[in-house]
């Protein structure tokens, strides 16, 4: 006895899914590994004041201290005002080299570059122009944390 509809295609199963199964087993692989690989830090480290009130509440990871801040004001034309000296700067070399003496006096005290945080204090109506060679002076003063304030 021949089986007439056993050699036909049977278009009623619907289309094909193992493709489709395949693609999105590869997606979710991909993103769990670059998902697991990112997350070093459960938490994100502050220099903001911890208060018994309040939202929060996460106490810090044992061992951390709060950086230290070296501020660095800079007016409306550029010229860069680093601690400790009395005149303001206008050129990045010389802020550079200003930048280098306080590092040298941070290591000089037994503190590493990961404890100090230099922060760039930009005056209103600074021009990014004039901000971007100072960022670049502070990370060539082998400082690595480097930020901006707000300006008021």
């Amino acid at each position: 006895m021949r089986l007439k509809g056993a050699k036909q295609v049977h278009y009623d199963s619907g289309p094909n899914m193992t493709p489709l199964v395949d693609v999105v087993m590869v997606i979710l692989i991909f993103l769990m590994l670059a998902g697991s690989f990112g997350t070093a830090e459960h938490f994100m480290v502050s220099a903001v004041p911890i208060h018994a009130k309040g939202a929060g509440g996460v106490p810090p990871p044992p061992g951390w201290t709060p950086p230290i801040l070296l501020d660095v004001q800079i007016a409306q034309n550029g010229d860069a005002l680093v601690p400790g000296n009395r005149t303001r700067e206008p050129d990045p070399e010389m802020v550079e080299k200003q930048l280098e003496a306080k590092m040298a006096e941070f290591k000089a005290q037994g503190h590493s570059a990961k404890d100090v945080e230099v922060v760039l204090h930009p005056m209103s109506g600074t021009r990014w122009e004039s901000l971007a060679p100072l960022y670049d002076a502070a990370l060539r003063a082998s400082f690595e944390k480097v930020s901006f304030a707000q300006t008021q």
